[in-house]
């Protein structure tokens, strides 16, 4: 869905830089990721319209998210953010810590827009220094 796969293209990113006790998953729709053992915190990186200019970055938790109530008919309509606060009623999560990047076009297609493309080393480097501030309390594994 084209800027609807920033996450992807950030995580491919990552991938090319080595990171010590990182583990960088292309997440993609799979809720996989909730079972990952032994991990501090949790960075995730996807698209989110929030009325600003394409490639703008918001930077929340989960607690800083309001969900509406929205019937849910299927566990496959259960968004990742939906999914990590019904894991945290039954067991502790990662600190979690999300990076939303403002899209410019969703439809069909596996192309970022010209303007996301250029800000993934942007958004690469507000994840490394998530992982930096972190390392330095030696609190990081994700």
């Amino acid at each position: 869905m084209k800027d609807e796969g920033i996450g992807c293209h950030v995580a491919h990113a990552l991938q090319q830089i080595p990171l010590p006790d990182t583990e960088v998953i292309d997440g993609g729709t799979s809720p996989d990721l909730l079972f990952a053992e032994n991990t501090k915190k949790l960075i995730i990186v996807d698209a989110a319209k929030g009325g600003g200019r394409p490639g703008d970055m918001y930077r929340f938790g989960l607690d800083d998210i309001a969900l509406g109530q929205k019937r849910v008919l299927s566990l496959h309509q259960m968004s990742l953010v939906t999914n990590l606060l019904l894991a945290r009623t039954w067991r502790d999560i990662p600190e979690t810590l999300i990076i939303a990047v403002e899209p410019k076009e969703i439809g069909w297609g596996v192309q970022l827009s010209p303007e996301l493309r250029e800000k993934i080393p942007r958004i690469v480097q507000a994840i490394l220094a998530e992982l930096n501030n972190a390392n330095r309390k030696g609190e990081m594994k994700c």
